[in-house]
């Protein structure tokens, strides 16, 4: 065959390109060999057997720093300032601001400091206002509004929001009286 013989030698035989002392493939794998056999390997997608170390074990620091790192924050530490209760955060910077919830015109008095806490417990202007947000009424008038039932009418998003115009709007036609003297 003239074909598997290329200039003397075998072509399908391959040899090797580095020496022995080249760390090449998957060196950390092939240097822990398994101890004994323990049944069937797993396969992956590849068909690749997983090679099993049965004394290895995990690094517990690693293990519990990932598994803190994965819980993320508690529950409490969300929406919470100052202890105060989830429903009182409602009122935005800007209804605090502008819409003077809670103004007082006197000076804060001056922050103290908690024994117990082992901080200073901030001033009153640092608080989360307790009064409920204003939204201008925006609210109320699209629940009015959405929820305003008329009857033998179907109601969808786009005949919710379409505003009739007004009667001034429409064009008008202006009919001619009738003369009987025309005829």
């Amino acid at each position: 065959m003239i074909a598997s013989i290329k200039d003397g030698r075998d072509w399908w035989k391959i040899e090797p390109k580095y020496s022995t002392r080249v760390l090449i493939g998957n060196w950390l794998e092939e240097r822990k060999r398994f101890i004994k056999p323990t049944g069937k390997l797993g396969r992956s997608i590849y068909s690749t057997d997983f090679v099993c170390f049965p004394d290895h074990k995990p690094e517990q620091t690693v293990r519990r720093t990932m598994r803190k790192k994965y819980e993320g924050l508690p529950a409490q530490h969300f929406f919470t300032h100052h202890e105060e209760p989830r429903s009182r955060n409602l009122v935005s910077e800007y209804d605090d601001k502008y819409n003077r919830h809670g103004y007082d015109p006197l000076l804060p008095p001056l922050r103290s400091w908690n024994g117990r806490k082992l901080a200073w417990i901030p001033q009153k202007s640092d608080f989360p206002i307790l009064e409920p947000p204003t939204n201008y009424g925006l609210l109320e008038h699209l629940m009015k509004k959405w929820h305003k039932k008329e009857a033998g009418m179907m109601t969808s998003v786009y005949t919710i929001s379409y505003e009739k115009p007004p009667v001034s709007a429409f064009a008008t036609t202006h009919v001619l009286p009738l003369h009987r003297d025309t005829f």
